[in-house]
Order: structure tokens, then sequence, then C-alpha cells
């Protein structure tokens, strides 16, 4: 990543839109590349190699997720990874320069690392999101709501009214998962339960549909 706001650059992974699975109303999801956590059972293993993904520089970034916020009257912009705080001038700068383009936009933030680590390594970016969902996945616990892939882990908000933008939104009773198809590749996007990712795999096959490369395994 290159240093200094003037060439600034993010690895990407993906970007996908319209996304209801990954905070409130409609949103653009940016997933950035590069995690040296490796929580066992991941479901973006995909996302963990720095080499991988694509750099991209910030303004080319926010271009694209403001364009796809306007076009697609978006309600917000979730990002994920791999790990945002391990990138966190990069990050910061692209929720910045999206807010200058299109206005408030609400911006949640996933990160493997516990919440005062998160701070520790990304307290602008941290500073800028209504609401971040912090640490470590772990597969021997239970997802705990729509945004909690393990109970350990901890949400943060940035207010008592995104708190009951969120809570409302967490209430509703609906699948926490979504297929969206992006330039030929199919993925399924949210929280999902213990065991349903391969049991999605398993349903297919009954049907006869094998799954290539799959984001969830090394």
């Amino acid at each position: 990543m290159a240093h200094g706001e003037a060439g600034l650059t993010l690895r990407v992974a993906r970007i996908l839109a319209p996304v209801t699975a990954l905070g409130p109303g409609r949103r653009v999801v940016l997933w950035v590349q590069g995690c040296a956590i490796g929580c066992i059972g991941c479901a973006s293993v995909d996302t963990w190699d720095p080499n991988g993904g694509r750099d991209l520089t910030v303004d080319e970034v926010a271009a694209t997720l403001a364009e796809q916020i306007r076009s697609g009257e978006l309600d917000g912009l979730t990002i994920t990874g791999g790990e945002p705080t391990s990138q966190p001038d990069a990050v910061a700068t692209v929720v910045g320069q999206v807010r200058k383009l299109v206005g408030p936009v609400d911006v949640l933030v996933f990160s493997g690392r516990p919440y005062a680590a998160a701070r520790r390594s990304a307290p602008r970016l941290v500073s800028m999101a209504d609401c971040v969902v912090a640490g470590p996945f772990r597969q021997d616990l239970p997802a705990a709501g729509r945004l909690v892939a393990s109970s350990n882990q901890t949400v943060h908000y940035r207010s008592a009214a995104v708190r009951d933008r969120y809570e409302r939104w967490t209430a509703v009773s609906s699948p926490g998962l979504e297929v969206t198809v992006d330039q030929g590749a199919v993925f399924l996007v949210g929280i999902p339960q213990r065991g349903e990712l391969d049991e999605f795999a398993g349903r297919l096959h009954e049907r006869g549909v094998d799954l290539g490369e799959v984001s969830w395994r090394p």
C-alpha cells in the first residue's frame, strides 16, 4: 500500500451491491483484501492473502462506492474483509470521500480484532463508523444475532439513534444469507450459522450442482 494520501491505494477483494444481509437497509459492501488474523472457520478465507485481490486508488474505490449508492438508492456502506483495520488510512480516507460525494451515509465496519485493538490500529476509521462489530470469529461459539458470527464478538454504536436503527433491523426475522451474482460469480453474503455453508454446498450437490472454488475453504 502506498504512503501519503496523494497516492494512497487500497487492496480490494470485491465490491457487491445491493446487499441486505449485512446491516440495515440496502447497502454496498466492500471486502478489503488481506488478513493476518486467520480465524478458523472464517467464511472468507479467500480474502486472507495480502497479495490477492487488486490494488485500487482510494479515489477509484470511493467513486465506485458512491456511484453504487447513488444509482441503487442504497442506505449504507458495510466494510469487511479481510481486515479493514490493517489498511486504516486507506479505508478511513475512502469513507470520508464517499461521504463527501453522497452526503451522510451509514457505515458499518467488521473487524476481527477486539474493539480496543481495532481502535488502536485504526482510530480514525473506528471514530467514523456508525457501527463496529469487533472480535475474532470462534467457530466453537454460537452466532448471537444477525451481525454477530460468534458470541464473543461485540457491537459498538456511535449513538443511541444508531443503536435503535440497528436493533430494529436485527429484530426482524429473515434469512441471514442472500445470493448475489456479479460478473458470472455467485456469492453467498451474510453471517452464516455453523455448518450452513457446507450444508448449502451439499444441497446443491444433491441437485447435480457441484461448487468449484469457494471462499470458505483454503
